[in-house]
């Protein structure tokens, strides 16, 4: 018997199956980048999400529904604001499972991913049992449905490791320096496996440092956004290093925009390379520059501690984006400035915030 349901408005957040599937019946937007060319209409299109609770998939889920296709997605039970998108396949489940998630889908986001840089190397073991096995048993059960795309959210600020030149091309060779950078290493090669031996239609997409609306700023990933939350409540600002470190900030919209690119792409645009793809701002800015700036536009000094760096901490990482901007036709449109501007904006509308401005 099938564990597909179908979730409406109504359902209470906590209200899952192993897979639900939801629609809005909103009006597609005349830019609606997965406009299908088949004519149907975008609505009628499903996609599969994977990590639907975290913020690249509820940012992504979120304009998919705006943009009225019906999603499916898989992860922890959602808040209310997604309720009707509210599912939940574990990364465990069976390759069965599985085949039953991806029957009908157009495409598969897959960003599921249960560790960040600075735990994996606590339970390596934990961090492969759950992603690796995961990842593979999707890509199992896509054996037989090779033509449905899947686009893989990897690392880009760890899969590298420390860069030989700057900004950082797809070529660069992979020297992880943690768990998290190897076993996303490990998950690139195994969707190129099954790309090469089965035809299965991976992509993959080497994210930089995504910023901005929706993002945990409790967590141990995301300084621009955590940075910007703590100095908007006075709080220390915790900076790993003398704040030198270099990273390449991509606002949240711009990177929905790339991962919705790599799946819009024909597969022939790829041609004879393998379809990996630098998503970023190709720009770098250093912890300093991030808290520099917050004290410019919030008028007042930051308060910043510093504790010794970690040493997977890399001096710097900027992506080469050229290859986006060539096959894709993506190019980030939100600065730095802007995004954080925006950011700061959207964090001033929240309760609890404790600055005065």
């Amino acid at each position: 018997m099938s564990a597909w349901r179908h979730a409406t408005a109504a359902d209470p957040p906590e209200r899952s199956g192993y897979l639900m599937e939801s629609q809005y019946a909103t009006q597609s937007r005349p830019n609606d980048v997965l406009a299908p060319r088949t004519g149907r209409p975008a609505s009628q299109r499903t996609f599969l999400v994977t990590g639907s609770t975290g913020f690249l998939g509820r940012a992504l889920i979120a304009r998919l529904l705006s943009e009225g296709h019906t999603i499916r997605t898989a992860g922890r039970p959602v808040d209310a604001a997604n309720a009707s998108a509210s599912a939940s396949i574990r990364l465990d489940a069976s390759v069965e499972e599985w085949r039953d998630a991806i029957d009908g889908c157009s495409g598969i986001f897959h960003f599921a991913w249960s560790t960040v840089p600075g735990t994996a190397n606590a339970d390596p073991l934990g961090d492969l049992d759950t992603n690796m096995m995961g990842t593979v048993r999707l890509l199992e059960a896509l054996r037989s449905s090779p033509q449905v795309p899947v686009v893989f959210a990897s690392s880009g600020g760890t899969v590298y490791g420390a860069a030989e030149t700057l900004p950082i091309a797809e070529h660069h060779p992979l020297r992880p320096l943690t768990a998290y950078g190897a076993s996303k290493v490990a998950a690139e090669q195994y969707m190129l496996l099954y790309r090469r031996t089965w035809g299965v239609d991976a992509r993959i997409v080497r994210l930089s440092n995504p910023f901005g609306p929706g993002q945990n700023t409790n967590g141990q990933l995301g300084a621009a956004s955590i940075f910007a939350a703590r100095a908007l409540n006075n709080q220390p600002i915790e900076i790993w290093g003398d704040g030198s470190a270099i990273r390449d900030y991509i606002y949240i919209d711009d990177a929905i925009a790339g991962f919705l690119a790599a799946m819009q792409a024909p597969r022939s645009r790829f041609g004879v390379i393998e379809p990996i793809i630098n998503i970023g701002a190709g720009r770098g800015i250093s912890l300093r520059e991030i808290v520099s700036f917050l004290s410019h536009i919030l008028e007042r000094p930051a308060n910043v501690s510093f504790t010794p760096g970690r040493g997977f901490d890399v001096p710097a990482s900027v992506l080469d984006i050229t290859r986006a901007r060539s096959i894709l036709g993506w190019s980030p449109t939100v600065s730095f400035e802007e995004g954080m501007s925006r950011y700061i904006t959207y964090l001033k509308e929240l309760p609890g915030i404790r600055g005065e401005w």
